[in-house]
């Protein structure tokens, strides 16, 4: 049977039916399920391993996440992130540990908890035969209700939905993923590299539709490796560093340290006060020092004249991502 869209006021003009139309994506409302709002952790991992074969993926993750957190999930490439958000959802199983996700366990309730969870996977996989109406159809029919972000979304990352989804480019078929992720009404949000793909303006307007769910109350969950998306959205960072989620005493040990950086800009070379951890000369021509006291009265002791530009104590998220990868590898 073929799927038509029936132009109407409640349409978007490429033809998306959007919440409250009769050409809606969403369940009936005869069929819609309602839950009470969630009190407890939304996500509560313990001592989470992951084994395949004799390979150990992650040797020991905890994670909390509690309703209405915005979480970014920080680490390298095969750090383990996407493993741990895999069992989360109940795509694959924890060797050991122990794993809640809305109050249940996604090895024995899997079903149920992506029946309230909205999942955008790192490796997007989209049905190529589909056109991309049909497979929003498709997506959005697993979930009771919508948001009210069709309309949105729609603007943002406007596509061809009547063509197939196969002649899409890979930025098309993430705009394409993140609508079936979005529109959703769902109780978490897991979102795996979402700007994956996305050009800068995309980007731009996805962090727009992401301060809106934040804004709403909505949990998200948000693994990326744009820190400066993740520190612009996240109330909550968490580390995760060759299989095990760093403790939240050697973040802030890393946020004492970067406390006593000092990027400096001088008007020409001149011999530097004692007092320092480390001295490194930056590709820019800045000088990057540590010292090992109060790092404005280090700063007190250079001629004013000498200094073009300063910065201290900066801790954004890039600088304590460095220090701890640093640290994690044995480098100074």
């Amino acid at each position: 049977m073929a799927l038509t869209f029936n132009p109407g006021p409640r349409e978007c003009n490429s033809g998306f039916p959007l919440p409250g139309s009769p050409d809606s994506l969403a369940a009936p409302a005869s069929n819609r399920y309602h839950y009470a709002p969630m009190t407890g952790a939304v996500v509560q991992v313990e001592g989470l391993q992951k084994q395949f074969g004799s390979t150990s993926v992650l040797h020991r993750v905890d994670l909390l996440v509690k309703p209405g957190e915005f979480i970014g999930f920080v680490g390298p490439n095969g750090a383990g992130k996407s493993t741990t958000l895999r069992i989360l959802v109940g795509l694959i199983f924890a060797t050991s540990g122990r794993v809640q996700v809305l109050g249940m366990d996604p090895a024995r309730e899997s079903l149920a908890i992506r029946r309230r969870c909205s999942y955008l996977p790192g490796e997007t996989s989209i049905y190529q035969q589909m056109t991309g109406a049909d497979f929003l159809r498709f997506a959005l029919s697993f979930y009771p209700q919508q948001t009210e972000l069709a309309m949105e979304m729609h603007a943002a990352f406007p596509l061809p939905l009547k063509r197939r989804v196969g002649s899409y480019s890979s930025g098309m078929k993430q705009k394409l993923a993140l609508m079936a992720s979005l529109i959703p009404d769902a109780d978490l949000y897991i979102l795996d590299e979402p700007d994956r793909a996305l050009d800068a303006s995309s980007r731009l307007q996805l962090r727009i539709i992401l301060e809106g769910l934040k804004a709403s109350g909505k949990t998200i969950l948000l693994n990326s490796h744009h820190l400066s998306e993740i520190e612009a959205l996240a109330e909550r960072t968490v580390f995760i560093l060759e299989g095990r989620t760093v403790a939240e005493e050697r973040v802030a040990a890393a946020r004492e340290n970067l406390r006593k950086d000092i990027t400096l800009r001088l008007q020409s070379e001149m011999e530097l006060p004692t007092g320092t951890e480390f001295v490194r000369r930056l590709g820019d021509g800045s000088i990057k020092i540590r010292t090992i006291g109060n790092p404005m009265d280090w700063l007190a002791q250079l001629p004013g004249e000498k200094i073009l530009s300063v910065e201290v104590g900066a801790t954004r998220l890039e600088e304590i991502y460095s220090l701890l990868t640093k640290a994690e590898a044995g480098q100074p």
